[in-house]
């Protein structure tokens, strides 16, 4: 059986390959309200940043 230093390697390999596995398994491992607060988090940044441009059409409220 392999250390968990072993695992720690393997899971955190460096190299461009190993990363991009890395973030793959994480973006599985999330659940979709997590999921969906990433993306809200994401537009929010790419707005207050300028990369998204403000939208003309008036935000509509949700009905009471």
């Amino acid at each position: 059986m392999e250390s968990p230093e072993a695992d720690e390697r393997d899971e955190w390999s460096c190299s461009w390959e190993g990363v991009r596995d890395a973030q793959q398994a994480a973006a599985l491992r999330a659940t979709p309200a997590e999921r969906l607060a990433w993306l809200e988090e994401a537009i929010a940044l790419a707005h207050r940043s300028g990369a998204l441009p403000r939208s003309r059409v008036p935000q509509r409220t949700p009905l009471e």
